[in-house]
Parts: structure tokens; sequence; C-alpha cells
């Protein structure tokens, strides 16, 4: 899998979201302490973008402002309904 780089480390703090395109892609980056996830920014529910949900720091989670359903920001899996669906996670790696 080749890297693609999507953003400087002082783009990013603890909770906060940055949304990046990647390729046509709509990318979700979080970083809780010194931690970072990247998963699909859309809700699996209802095509709603995350980039303005809660981020819940000690479960690693967001939850959709439309429907509240969660997403654990570790692997994607939809944690409560309406969702059912995953959201796809994407690797992290930093580099430099």
């Amino acid at each position: 899998m080749n890297k693609i780089p999507v953003c400087s480390l002082g783009d990013l703090s603890t909770g906060n979201v940055q949304v990046v395109e990647v390729e046509g892609q709509s990318i979700l980056v979080v970083q809780i302490d010194e931690e970072y996830f990247a998963i699909e920014s859309l809700c699996s529910h209802a095509d709603i973008s995350l980039e303005s949900g809660e981020i819940d720091e000690s479960d690693r989670t967001i939850e959709c402002p439309k429907h509240g359903s969660l997403f654990s920001l570790e692997t994607g899996e939809a944690l409560t309904l309406p969702a059912i669906k995953p959201v796809k996670k994407f690797p992290v790696s930093l580099d430099g």
C-alpha cells in the first residue's frame, strides 16, 4: 500500500477533526493525545459528514451529528443504531 501524505502534525490537535480529500475520498483525521486515527468522513447510515460530530476521547468514538450513531475511531465499527455498517478505516503513519 502506498503512503499518501494528508496533513502535517501542526494541522492537528487533541480532540479536533481535520477532513482531507485523498484520491476523491473524504477522510476524517483525528488526534487523541499521541494517537492518530483516520476514517471515512461520511456516516454509513445517511451519508452525513461526521466532521462536526462529537469526539469522545476516552472511548475513542465519534458521534454522527444527524442521528447519533457512534463509530469507533480505532476500527470504524458502527457501535450504535441507526448505523449498522462500519465506515472505512485507514492506516495512519507518522513521518518526520
